[in-house]
């Protein structure tokens, strides 16, 4: 017989406080605080909340069910926030589309995708209006900014205009999918990363420890429609701090931003940094207000760390982030394509046999954690988990220090192996723009019948008279021989893929071309 002072007791789970449910909280307890700006037009914790419940139950009233998919086509918008807080209140998934895709483009994921309602804007509905009903139905289509006479998408006031502010749903399963974010689709189509909302909040938390801290003043000038732009607001909007919302990027418009309303945090593209140095060069601004300046999507040459440091006087820090995790890793202290692991237990670095690498070795990083996704989603009820032993392989090969810190070497496939000799792209582009003639450059390998692959460099240049032969001399006192390109190609722009980072698959298309035009 046991006694009863020693029965075991059931371990209570604390409950998971979602972001909506924060965000109900900072309406009551901050009613008249700001919490979006977007033009003139402010909006409180109160209104924002307000607006939230009113769409979460339109969407119900137009049968939306638990894990039905709503597509999100908007710009930086309140109603874009709006948008994804109702979503995760009435349980449906929010399924952003990229604003820069065509409807050739956008209609195969739709179809893949079988939403059932989508919400977008006028301006944007042209990839949309052609879409066949059987694979979105013309009733449930409505615009943020009226109605289309013409193509018969209702306006999105339909939606809420009828409904309450107080009413209180059912409680939403937490674990069940909330969010599909699209790859960038330069691995062939796209792949759909499926978070819950347990992910989303491990996110959000993981980011507040990072990036946001209370009460700041962020800059959303990254699309919304990125992963980068969403978890901006929603880590933001957790820390009680101010979205000031800039519907499309424009560098002038954002540094007019940052010195109107003190703005303290920022997490861009690349190329956004790199555009803004500019403008704010011709035209300087008050931006002392800033504090954290990350940099999401891609890696960031050194050069344009420096020089942003020289131009605004903080740093912009690399971080590494991508749709399947964010948050796994803080910036760096040193300039370059640095960033430390914010829990080693959750970071591996392997060798192609799975073995952990020694220190100063380069390995394919692995992952896990509570801020990762929960698989790849192919379809209601069918997600592929794509982790092995509880760790997801990344493709993302890196190095790390005898201080800790993690050094990005290069996609996995995208690294160059050239005579048995592996070959960083990303080195060889840092070395490129140290000369002051090159304004952007890539790097890509090529197949060789002996070698197994050769250097090709491609670069836009920021002067008319710079000799190829100048840079190329310059790279050879910078990297090994073995290193350098065979040829270097002088582009007007670099191609970008749709989420703005450089297109190395077409890059390489074109470097096989040019090989294949020379050898005959």
């Amino acid at each position: 017989m046991s006694c009863p002072g020693t029965r075991p007791h059931p371990i209570q789970t604390p409950r998971l406080i979602t972001l909506h449910e924060r965000l109900f909280e900072s309406a009551e307890t901050r009613p008249d605080a700001i919490a979006l700006i977007a033009g003139d037009d402010v909006w409180t914790y109160a209104r924002l909340a307000r607006y939230v419940r009113r769409l979460a139950q339109g969407l119900i009233a137009q049968g939306m069910n638990p894990g039905d998919r709503v597509a999100l086509h908007l710009t930086n918008k309140p109603e874009t926030v709006i948008a994804y807080y109702a979503c995760m209140l009435a349980g449906v998934i929010a399924v952003p589309l990229n604003t820069r895709l065509t409807r050739a483009e956008l209609e195969p994921q739709l179809q893949r995708l079988q939403v059932s309602l989508y919400l977008g804007q006028s301006d944007l509905y042209g990839a949309i209006a052609g879409v066949d009903d059987s694979i979105l139905a013309a009733n449930r289509r409505f615009l943020v900014d009226g109605s289309s006479q013409d193509t018969g998408a209702k306006a999105w006031s339909d939606l809420i205009e009828h409904q309450e502010d107080e009413v209180r749903l059912a409680p939403v399963r937490v674990d069940e999918p909330a969010l599909l974010l699209s790859t960038s689709g330069t691995t062939g189509e796209s792949k759909f990363v499926t978070h819950t909302q347990r992910t989303v909040c491990a996110i959000t938390q993981a980011c507040q420890a990072v990036a946001s801290r209370p009460y700041d003043v962020a800059l959303i000038a990254t699309p919304m429609m990125h992963g980068a732009g969403l978890v901006t607001v929603l880590a933001t909007l957790a820390a009680n701090g101010i979205c000031v919302l800039l519907d499309r990027f424009d560098p002038a418009a954002a540094l007019d931003l940052i010195e109107r309303h003190r703005c303290t945090l920022l997490i861009w593209l690349p190329f956004m940094y790199a555009v803004a140095i500019a403008t704010q060069i011709a035209q300087p601004r008050n931006v002392t207000s800033l504090g954290t300046c990350l940099v999401a999507g891609d890696t960031t040459p050194q050069s344009l760390q420096e020089e942003f440091l020289r131009v605004f006087g903080v740093r912009m820090r690399n971080v590494l982030a991508m749709s399947e995790s964010v948050g796994t890793f803080t910036y760096g202290f040193d300039i370059g394509p640095v960033c430390r692991a914010v829990d080693m237990n959750r970071v591996r670095l392997v060798d192609a046999e799975g073995n952990t690498v020694r220190r100063g070795e380069a390995g394919e990083l692995l992952l896990r954690g509570p801020n990762m996704f929960v698989g790849y989603w192919h379809g209601p009820g069918h997600i592929d988990d794509a982790r092995k032993d509880g760790w997801w392989a990344t493709g993302d090969v890196l190095r790390q220090d005898e201080a800790g810190d993690f050094w990005y070497v290069a996609r996995k496939k995208n690294l160059i192996i050239r005579g048995g000799s592996n070959i960083s792209p990303v080195e060889v582009e840092d070395a490129l723009l140290v000369h002051r003639g090159v304004r952007e450059a890539a790097i890509v390998g090529v197949p060789d019948a002996v070698l197994g692959q050769r250097v090709i460099g491609f670069v836009e240049l920021t002067e008319a008279g710079t000799q190829v032969d100048d840079v190329l001399l310059d790279l050879s006192t910078r990297v090994a021989s073995y290193k350098m390109p065979e040829r270097l190609i002088v582009v007007d722009r670099l191609p970008r893929n749709s989420l703005g980072k450089v297109d190395r698959a077409r890059l390489k298309a074109i470097g096989e071309h040019l090989d294949s035009r020379r050898a005959t």
